[in-house]
């Protein structure tokens, strides 16, 4: 289904330190009235689905009037992309719901809360962040936790994901780490994708005998053999992307890959596979890709 992200803004009540946001960005923001005009534009192209994230779209005070308002225009399913902290409140998150959000992600930034607390830069967050996932779970929202994998959180996947469905969550997206805009310079963060695929390759065994749902978002096909139904990848639908500075579809934009090397002529996956995002080839190349045929 065709789905409209709308970026509300790019500031956010974190300053975890791998975030893409520049100072500069964290001062733009979408008005609330070309957010209504975007969700009047979408339902007229016969969208359903809308999501709204950031930044962090939950310290934006008209978020709920929004999420009506697209619920009013006939959108099925409303989506909210969150690092989380203010569903620790009971009462916030009951009100989301009440308006009509019916799909949760959390960025859950890291392993364990000594390792979060360092990621996002913010003190006595893991405990917030430890209570929203379980108001979210005691609801039966599913919610779904989205991952970063980095130097520095890929090996632990399995333990991650482990831990988290542990606390009830049954649905997890595997990023991985942008080197764009702030983080550009932390090339040490980028890990190499073979290294990351045995990884990922284990976690969706471990889905497959725990019941559970994973899915990889930017690894191509080719590095997961026997786990391609475990690949989503950002550009794979529609998804029309509404910021402060533009307005694109998903598929066309340096996230979502975009360079096919030599080494994908040829191969099975090459019409529906997006390639290898240029971040990562300025960074480690090409040559890990093999065709698979």
């Amino acid at each position: 289904m065709p789905l409209l992200d709308v970026v509300l803004g790019y500031d956010c009540n974190l300053a975890c330190s791998y975030c893409t946001i520049t100072d500069a960005m964290r001062q733009r923001e979408l008005p609330s009235a070309r957010v209504v005009r975007e969700i009047d534009r979408a339902a007229a192209r016969g969208f359903r689905d809308v999501a709204f994230t950031g930044g962090e779209p939950t310290i934006r005070g008209d978020l709920p009037a929004l999420v009506r308002y697209a619920r009013k225009r006939g959108f099925e399913h409303v989506k909210v992309a969150s690092n989380g902290l203010r569903y620790a409140y009971a009462e916030y998150l009951d009100h989301l719901v009440g308006c009509g959000v019916d799909q949760f992600h959390v960025s859950v930034h890291a392993f364990g809360d000594a390792a979060y607390e360092r990621t996002v830069r913010r003190a006595e967050t893991a405990m917030l962040r430890r209570r929203a996932i379980e108001n979210l779970v005691a609801r039966g929202l599913d919610p779904v936790a989205d991952l970063i994998l980095k130097e520095d959180t890929y090996r632990e996947t399995r333990a991650w994901i482990a831990g988290l469905h542990a606390q009830g969550i049954q649905k997890f997206a595997l990023w991985l780490v942008s080197l764009t805009d702030q983080n550009q310079g932390n090339v040490a963060q980028l890990p190499r994708i073979t290294e990351v695929a045995a990884e990922v390759r284990g976690a969706c065994e471990d889905a497959r005998a725990g019941g559970y749902e994973v899915w990889s978002l930017h690894l191509p096909r080719c590095f997961l053999p026997g786990y391609e139904a475990h690949v989503r990848h950002p550009g794979d639908d529609l998804v029309t992307v509404v910021t402060p500075d533009e307005v694109f579809d998903l598929k066309d934009s340096r996230l979502a890959g975009g360079v096919k090397p030599e080494g994908c002529v040829g191969c099975q996956h090459f019409g529906r596979c997006p390639g290898l995002r240029p971040d990562y080839i300025a960074v480690h190349g090409e040559g890990e890709v093999r065709a698979v045929v």
